[in-house]
């Protein structure tokens, strides 16, 4: 399972938003915590030493096919993107290209084929799956409260497809972090307090300002929402809690506010965002929070399936090894000026944060960041 991370970033912040510590891949080589100025270091990509961006990379992957490959992610040593592939024609194909092959048993569309069984046949409360890239497998976290026999059932289950799957244990509770209204910087809305996630504006109207958050946040009854000194923000105008998602809307009505298109970063200094993109495995992100205040790490796994302990069931998931608590759900996940996340749970004590991408609440509402 993961190997967490140090973390050497950890500062105070003063608005509404989320972040915390990492870990890596079972089998993947240990890859070594970045600096906190390549955290800080706006970028419109992940940076790499020599051949394809991420981008270029998956596209790569992409034309191989889904029996060919199952997936890319960044090796952090060699600051190179690495294309797994099941067969030598493929391995030439990447090499050709500037990436880095690796080979492999399995496909993404035989891994796939696991997960989605999963997603059909169980709901078990406090488990995560999903396809693992640099194990090659299915893996299936099962936190403190799960029990034996329903660990039991699972093993039993994913028993035939060998070693494209395992069970392994975690601890904690795979819980949503929405909190009981406190003191501090938050939003509210007289049911629940969030953290203010990105500002927002309509493609066709870009004077038309909200407010992106977690969908359970904006799901409550309470519809109006305001800050920690009690000023007035605006009010629900949508969430998405259905298939899997999990992100909400709040129209930005009051004129007396500013509604900047930055978060909350190191020490407190504004982080312009200037575009949204999906995240890539192994990058380093930051985050931040109202109650675990700003912090960086990298992104372990993708379309993740996550089952919370009250029920809920979220997928296609990104998982950074960022600690979250009650209160950072709707939080942002950021690489420099690029919006990349919204808080949806976490597991503390494993240290594991749970975000909604970005790009698809956006294009949900037909939103921009800006």
């Amino acid at each position: 399972m993961f190997r967490k991370f140090p973390l050497s970033t950890k500062t105070l912040i003063t608005v509404s938003l989320v972040g915390s510590a990492l870990a890596v891949a079972p089998n993947a080589a240990a890859q070594p915590e970045p600096s906190p100025a390549q955290s800080a270091r706006p970028v419109h990509d992940v940076a790499v030493a020599g051949g394809p961006s991420g981008g270029a990379a998956q596209q790569l992957a992409d034309r191989l096919g889904r029996s060919h490959t199952a997936g890319v992610y960044l090796d952090r040593v060699q600051r190179r993107f690495v294309v797994t592939v099941t067969d030598a024609k493929s391995a030439a194909a990447v090499k050709d290209a500037g990436a880095i092959p690796r080979r492999v048993t399995y496909g993404t569309a035989h891994l796939e084929s696991i997960k989605n069984r999963l997603d059909t046949h169980f709901r078990t409360p406090g488990t995560m799956w999903g396809v693992d890239v640099p194990s090659n497998r299915v893996v299936v976290r099962a936190d403190s409260t799960v029990s034996r026999r329903d660990v039991a059932a699972l093993k039993r289950y994913l028993a035939p497809f060998g070693k494209a799957a395992e069970v392994i244990r975690i601890s904690g509770r795979t819980e949503r972090t929405a909190g009981a209204i406190n003191g501090g910087d938050y939003i509210e809305n007289g049911v629940v307090s969030c953290s203010y996630g990105f500002t927002v504006r309509k493609k066709s109207d870009p004077n038309y300002k909200a407010i992106l958050t977690a969908g359970h946040c904006t799901n409550t009854s309470g519809t109006d929402w305001r800050k920690s000194d009690g000023s007035y923000i605006g009010y629900t105008t949508g969430h998405n809690v259905a298939d899997g998602n999990d992100f909400g809307l709040i129209r930005a009505y009051n004129g007396s506010v500013t509604y900047y298109g930055n978060v909350e970063a190191k020490d407190g200094a504004a982080q312009d965002i200037s575009y949204s993109r999906d995240s890539r495995l192994y990058e380093s992100v930051c985050a931040s929070g109202y109650r675990s205040k700003f912090d960086c790490n990298l992104v372990g796994m993708k379309n993740q399936t996550i089952n919370y302990s009250d029920g809920m069931t979220v997928t296609g998931m990104d998982v950074a090894g960022i600690c979250r608590n009650h209160g950072d759900s709707g939080g942002p996940l950021f690489d420099g000026d690029a919006a990349l996340g919204l808080l949806s749970g976490s597991n503390d004590s494993a240290c594991y944060s749970y975000y909604q991408p970005v790009n698809e609440a956006l294009a949900w509402y037909g939103m921009e960041v800006f």
